[in-house]
């Protein structure tokens, strides 16, 4: 899935799966989830996106699995696929 780290960020952003961007932050707060989002092989799971977020927020319900399933098709109209 070729898909740009901006993209990653402003999906995160959109999803804003904790509310940190709904609460002020600023839009490239979820950088470093993007990275790691990126860095996983082949097409993410939603179970690797919600363990990104569990781990970068000590939450395990920290991005549900309705809003990961909403990223990975998202990662997908914008990568064309």
């Amino acid at each position: 899935m070729a898909i740009t780290r901006d993209d990653m960020i402003s999906i995160l952003a959109e999803a804003d799966p904790v509310g940190l961007v709904a609460g002020g932050a600023p839009r490239n707060e979820y950088e470093q989830e993007a990275d790691a989002i990126l860095a996983l092989r082949g097409i993410p799971t939603l179970t690797e996106i919600t363990g990104v977020f569990a781990v970068s927020f000590s939450e395990p319900g920290a991005c549900s699995r309705e809003t990961a399933r909403w990223i990975v098709e998202e990662m997908g109209r914008r990568s064309g696929r």
